[in-house]
């Protein structure tokens, strides 16, 4: 057991969150699904993880300038070069010192101590690495760095890649705004209507201390406040999931009616299907596509938990699936760029090759689902132009865009690097700093016949 930094002797919840963030470093995945496989088949309280959960989404949410620091402390060394362990121990170390407001000597104590289970030389070489950094001044540095560049500056003050920026600086006026808008979390809970009323779900959240207020949506509340996380609770993913408003948002959209037959291009992991299915009372019929089979089985079990009955789920490629149908969504793979508050390994592996490469795959499902359905829901999670209006502007031919009215959110992109979108405002967009979801953009479209 190790000394935490209130004295007692309890989990090593920072060693648990080091092997964690080492994971998503080597695996590529995201926060939630790193933690997910660390927890599955062992019994830890919710407190503790809670923990363990907090120092992995805080460590990651500022991992450019906990890395900055890092760097200073390191001197010559190259922090590539570390023991991977070491490297996220040595951050969750950083994160406790510099916003933790953990004492160094304890910080310091704590990472000591685990290191020393490798070797003796690992915690020698920790204890110097966080000695330095102890003595660093971040905001004289952070002063420094104003001075050259104030995109990087902003870039290191918010906890952003300085791509990111780059983006939403053609977006956005506001972009200082959005930045402090992607380091909160907003959870918002979707009642599962198939096997509970809204009301019920609320009744069953406020007696279990979760405080909610309404939304735009009737099924959906925005939680303000809770003792005990609403995912340990006995109701969750079977009466009520959570789901970013949103998100929620592009079912509506879709408008499904109980006799429609609808194709999800896109489904897994299920949320949206799902909610679709709730809107339709389990009536009409929903052909829910995903390549992975992984991805697939755990969608099955998802939509069995949720009492979801008419879906068929197939495992096909997006881009060649066929079928005849009433209404297509089409909420593609994207950058994510619209979800970095919930996602914040995202921002750390942008690769700009991919991107291209994403954007000609939006294009083409956009294309197939032409070919399956006259009336087609295209969203994605991402702020950017390129993969929202520049796809559309680019399907002009096969598409007219209709007029969308969600009663919410905001107008889309009309000007952008010289291209000109002129139906911004048949289309939605949903920014953090502006209505506190996810980044958001939905359109409807019609094929041409």
């Amino acid at each position: 057991m190790l000394a935490r930094t209130d004295g007692s002797n309890v989990i090593p919840t920072q060693k648990i969150a080091a092997e964690v963030l080492e994971r998503i470093e080597r695996e590529k995945i995201s926060a939630k699904e790193a933690l997910r496989q660390k927890f599955s088949g062992i019994e830890i309280d919710y407190k503790v993880r809670g923990s363990i959960h907090a120092y992995v989404f805080e460590t990651l949410k500022r991992r450019n300038l906990i890395d900055f620091i890092l760097k200073k402390a390191l001197g010559f060394r190259n922090l590539k070069t570390i023991n991977p362990f070491l490297r996220n121990l040595l951050r969750i170390a950083i994160y406790e010192m510099f916003f933790k407001n953990v004492h160094p000597a304890l910080a310091t104590d704590s990472a000591v101590r685990i290191a020393k289970e490798i070797s003796d030389k690992a915690a020698a070489f920790v204890n110097a690495i966080l000695r330095n950094a102890e003595k660093i001044d971040v905001e004289k540095e952070l002063e420094g760095v104003k001075r050259k560049s104030i995109r990087k500056y902003l870039a290191l003050k918010y906890y952003h890649p300085e791509w990111f920026i780059k983006f939403a600086e053609k977006i956005v006026d506001d972009v200082e705004q959005l930045l402090i808008a992607n380091l909160k979390q907003t959870m918002y809970i979707r009642a599962n209507t198939l096997r509970k009323s809204a009301e019920n779900v609320r009744r069953y959240l406020e007696r279990n201390d979760v405080i909610v207020e309404d939304t735009v949506l009737p099924e959906v509340f925005k939680v303000l406040a809770y003792k005990r996380p609403p995912t340990t609770l006995e109701g969750y993913e079977r009466d009520f999931v959570i789901q970013d408003l949103a998100s929620c948002l592009v079912s509506h959209a879709l408008n499904p009616e109980k006799g429609d037959v609808i194709v999800d291009l896109a489904a897994a992991p299920g949320s949206k299907t799902s909610h679709i299915a709730a809107l339709m009372e389990n009536r009409g019929s929903i052909i829910a596509v995903d390549n992975s089979s992984e991805r697939i089985e755990k969608m099955k079990a998802r939509l069995k938990r949720l009492g979801v009955k008419n879906v068929k789920v197939y495992k096909a490629d997006g881009v060649k699936f066929r079928a005849e149908a009433d209404k297509v969504l089409v909420d593609a793979p994207c950058s994510s760029t619209g979800a970095l508050r919930n996602y914040p390994s995202i921002k750390w592996r942008f690769d700009y090759n991919l991107f291209r490469k994403t954007v000609i795959l939006q294009r083409k499902m956009l294309e197939n689902s032409s070919r399956i359905a006259e009336d087609v829901i295209y969203s994605t999670c991402s702020i950017t132009f390129e993969e929202n209006e520049g796809n559309l502007l680019k399907l002009l031919s096969i598409f007219k865009i209709e007029n969308l009215d969600l009663g919410f959110g905001t107008a889309g992109i009309r000007k952008y690097k010289g291209k000109v979108f002129p139906y911004a405002e048949k289309v939605v967009r949903l920014y953090p700093h502006m209505h506190d979801t996810a980044g958001f953009f939905i359109s409807k479209l019609r094929t041409k016949t």
